[in-house]
């Protein structure tokens, strides 16, 4: 049983813990609406793997489309998962004369209620054909059950957490979206305002040319810092583990105060970003870290821009997909800034620019013509400034809608 303050209780049976997967249950849920649709709830791994390969057939014909790693999706589901400690969901899937037309999820994280003081539930995972009844008949689906566990304010698209994928795309529709990025249709943007969502939050993506040369100012801002006394090193793979241990409670400690970030355990962030995997996958001279005095004061988490190479496999990350992406790896040209994380009392001290100045410079001499910075929280100023001294342009937004269910109730 987990109780989060302002939300209600979960009661979870024993059997729960024998399940693999979030989703079993015996319970199943049908909805029948108007115009042929109908809801069914996820309750078996056959199910689920229809939810999962319903945007294989929507995305077909769409060139930018980039497909889920499979063997992501699936663990985000596993009770394993730390996320389900304090959190639940529902996942759904529409039919229409039997042929699958959409899904959504329902999740409440009762941590995040709890971090921000109010009874908010998540919809995410959602795709759907082009038909307004469909998306009318998921967003309801999801909107009342969210509404039976008593909570009042609908948000999404939210993948359960923000790292996972959040927001509808809101421009930018002409290119494939990058690595921890998500990307949805222009219609599904009319298909949220026609349920009466508004905009929540704006999350904006920059963009770096580096087919041009890399701003003056940035490069002073670099050597100012440096001459403060801030030693730059690369992330050591070699001794991973122990580098997680600080990167954790550092990553904890710089983004308690973002949008959408709640305080989590470090078993639950080694379950992001592919942490686990991180002495394989990461690349040392683009992960940095900033020190003073031998300590760890910032970093800045960058990489490749996989997602290049990834949307050559299909979802699948086998052996075959493996070597293939190690022999087409050189062939990525661009190259993707994640994250930066600095202590309060060292946030004046240039390293932001320090870290993205020497970030940039290994990019484009390897020949990368661009890099992606973000997302980044629309509110979050002091970030944005910062972007503009790498040159950096708004290049895509992903918005996230709301819905106040509590006024619906009344």
């Amino acid at each position: 049983m987990l109780m989060s303050k302002g939300c209600s209780i979960i009661q979870t049976s024993k059997k729960k813990f024998y399940l693999k997967y979030v989703f079993e249950s015996d319970n199943n849920q049908k909805i029948n609406t108007s115009n042929d649709i109908c809801i069914e709830s996820v309750k078996t791994f056959k199910e689920f793997k229809t939810f999962y390969n319903f945007p294989f057939l929507l995305y077909k014909d769409d060139q930018y489309w980039v497909s889920p790693l499979w063997y992501e999706f699936k663990n985000f589901f596993k009770n394993s998962n730390p996320f389900w400690l304090h959190s639940e969901c529902k996942l759904f899937i529409a039919r229409k004369k039997n042929k699958v037309v959409g899904r959504i999820s329902a999740i409440i994280d009762y941590k995040y209620c709890e971090t921000v003081g109010k009874k908010i539930g998540f919809f995410g995972f959602f795709e759907c054909i082009q038909d307004f009844e469909c998306a009318k008949a998921l967003f309801q689906t999801a909107q009342d059950w969210l509404q039976l566990k008593k909570i009042n304010i609908m948000l999404g698209p939210i993948n359960g957490r923000v790292d996972v994928g959040c927001g509808f795309l809101y421009s930018g529709f002409d290119s494939s979206p990058s690595i921890l990025s998500s990307y949805s249709p222009e219609y599904y943007i009319s298909f949220a305002e026609k349920f009466n969502m508004k905009k929540s939050r704006d999350l904006i993506i920059f963009y770096v040319d580096l087919t041009k040369e890399i701003p003056e100012k940035l490069k002073e801002k670099a050597d100012l810092c440096i001459e403060s006394g801030i030693k730059i090193r690369k992330f050591n793979r070699f001794r991973a583990q122990k580098e997680l241990k600080w990167w954790i409670n550092l990553f904890l400690e710089t983004f308690m105060d973002h949008w959408g970030y709640v305080p989590v355990s470090s078993d639950e962030v080694k379950t992001r970003f592919g942490v686990k995997q991180i002495r394989w996958f990461v690349d040392p001279n683009l992960f940095l870290i900033a020190e003073k005095r031998n300590l760890p004061v910032a970093y800045l988490w960058a990489t490749p821009e996989y997602n290049q190479i990834f949307k050559k496999i299909n979802g699948r990350l086998g052996l075959i997909q493996i070597l293939s992406l190690l022999f087409n790896i050189k062939q990525i040209n661009k190259g993707k800034l994640h994250l930066i994380g600095i202590k309060k009392e060292y946030r004046k001290n240039n390293i932001s620019s320090c870290l993205n100045y020497k970030v940039l410079v290994e990019m484009k001499n390897r020949g990368y013509i661009g890099a992606e910075i973000g997302w980044v929280d629309e509110k979050n100023f002091t970030v944005h400034k910062t972007i503009a001294i790498t040159g950096a342009k708004i290049y895509k937004i992903h918005r996230v809608f709301e819905k106040n269910l509590k006024i619906i109730l009344h």
